[in-house]
């Protein structure tokens, strides 16, 4: 009788080590850019809809393309809006991700009503593009973990 109990404990020891603990959440951020084939540099994607499959976590992405939201390892981002590709991104130990985006053509087109209106769009996307490349100079848009 001592046998059996001494080899049952040792088997319940071995299993309780054998025991996986579940993956925990972690705090992922990134960049989404859109590499529209009307700009001369990525633009940061506003407003974008991200969320992880097979949960009901959602984000969006911020004024600089930036977002943030909870995952564990192998869950799965998606990115899909209105205009866009979608994608789909599988997270690994990386924290911060870069997801350039493609933008679906041929789905609208914008027409100006007059010359004016045209330089106005001119000077905005210049000031926008200047913007950007300080904020890419400064370092803001680096990855880094």
């Amino acid at each position: 009788m001592k046998k059996v109990i001494c080899l049952l404990l040792c088997h319940l020891t071995l299993l309780s080590f054998g025991q996986e603990a579940a993956p925990k959440n972690k705090l992922i951020r990134g960049f989404v850019f859109d590499n529209s084939e009307y700009a001369s540099i990525p633009l940061p994607a506003v407003e974008v809809p991200i969320e992880i499959i097979g949960t009901d976590r959602k984000t969006k992405t911020d004024d600089d393309g930036k977002f943030e939201i909870e995952a564990k390892e192998a869950d799965v981002l998606i990115i899909q809006g209105d205009f866009i590709k979608t994608r789909k991104i599988l997270i690994t130990d990386k924290n911060c991700y870069e997801i350039n985006l493609g933008t679906v053509t041929g789905t609208y087109s914008i027409s100006f009503q007059s010359k004016k209106a045209a330089r106005q769009s001119n000077r905005f996307y210049r000031k926008l593009v200047k913007k950007l490349l300080e904020k890419i100079k400064s370092g803001f848009y680096d990855c880094v973990d």
